[in-house]
């Protein structure tokens, strides 16, 4: 049974959507409220579903309500039911179900507590899954796969952004934080305002794709938590700097497959990418040692080329190949060894040109 909150300054208007709401026995109407401030007293003893709520009221008004409400339970969903429909647009901003336009008719209101249950997951899941676990793959790109299905679609561009900072941020992230890494140079009511939006359009991916995640507000502070077998490959690739085999070290060079997030414009992976890239090089490195001192000169150079079609070398390889053509290796193999350093030299030279032309 879905609980709900009715708020409307105007007594008529409140109790004849708890008369339309009384002809349905899947709804229960927790609470009935004239003034927003007690609203804000008594929303976290009665948990509910979904508030109704006006948004043309004196003092605190409903959008601003809603905002209040999100602090203390962000499951929360709302609906607005206003006579005024040029609130409808600021309306949906914050975490909105539905707009219903006064006079109120049980056709509405049935229309809304249907997006309920759709939004809560009520009834039959949208997908059957073969397999529990979660494939996340963000190097090259972003991709999130529930077993052998095609990749999920997010509900916005912005849901998947946060999902992504929250991952790689611990799954643990303030309020704060979140409104200046997404939506920096933004006034704080209007980042807020998106926040919350967003929070609720991630949750809606969820719902929607099965996916085993869910979003919990402790202390203005968003956690992400995983609730089934999770594969990653950013943290599959920083696991792998304790590896020490060569089979292992093979398996974690073939996880990546380019930049973090390549494709995405998020101002705030960069410098992200720049340590990922380095732990790679690292990583790297550390094979085509193994295979120098085990005197596997070629398989130690197809390492370096693998490097080259994702990077240009860092100074550690660059000085490493230059100090091997002082010792006695077969030719074939200084020849390969000139052939990189001449490539990558030449590739830094225009590189250079370019720069200086700009």
């Amino acid at each position: 049974m879905l609980r709900v909150i009715l708020v409307d300054d105007e007594k008529p208007a409140l109790d004849l959507m708890e008369r339309m709401f009384s002809k349905r026995k899947d709804v229960e109407i927790v609470g009935k409220f004239l003034k927003p401030s007690e609203v804000l007293l008594n929303v976290e003893k009665l948990k509910p579903d979904v508030v109704y709520l006006d948004i043309d009221m004196p003092g605190t008004n409903g959008i601003e309500l809603a905002m209040q409400i999100a602090e203390i339970n962000d499951q929360v969903a709302f609906v607005f039911v206003t006579a005024y429909d040029r609130f409808a647009l600021n309306a949906f901003n914050v975490n909105t179900l539905d707009y219903i336009l006064k006079p109120v008719v049980e056709e509405k209101l049935d229309r809304s507590i249907n997006r309920v249950y759709k939004l809560k997951g009520i009834g039959k899941s949208k997908h059957k899954t073969e397999s529990n676990s979660i494939d996340i793959r963000m190097f090259g790109g972003f991709e999130v796969k529930i077993g052998s299905q095609m990749p999920i679609r997010w509900t916005t561009a912005k849901a998947e952004e946060l999902f992504a900072y929250l991952l790689l941020n611990d799954c643990s992230v303030s309020k704060w934080v979140l409104m200046d890494r997404l939506w920096p140079n933004t006034e704080t009511h209007k980042a807020e305002q998106s926040l919350y939006t967003t929070i609720f359009r991630l949750k809606q991916s969820f719902k929607e794709n099965n996916l085993g995640f869910e979003i919990q507000a402790v202390k203005k502070t968003y956690r992400l938590i995983s609730l089934t077998e999770l594969h990653w490959d950013v943290k599959e690739l920083l696991n792998s700097l304790s590896f020490d085999d060569e089979g292992s070290m093979q398996r974690a060079m073939k996880i990546y497959k380019g930049d973090l997030l390549a494709g995405k414009d998020y101002f705030w992976c960069y410098q992200m990418r720049v340590e990922m890239l380095a732990i790679y090089q690292k990583l790297a490195l550390k094979l085509f040692y193994y295979y120098f001192q085990e005197k596997r000169y070629r398989e130690g150079l197809d390492v370096v080329e693998s490097v080259l079609r994702h990077t240009p070398l860092n100074d550690e390889f660059m000085e490493k190949l230059e100090s091997l053509l002082d010792t006695k290796l077969d030719k074939r193999i200084v020849r390969r060894i000139s052939a990189i350093i001449e490539k990558v030299t030449m590739e830094e030279l225009i590189y250079k040109h370019d720069l200086d032309s700009n």
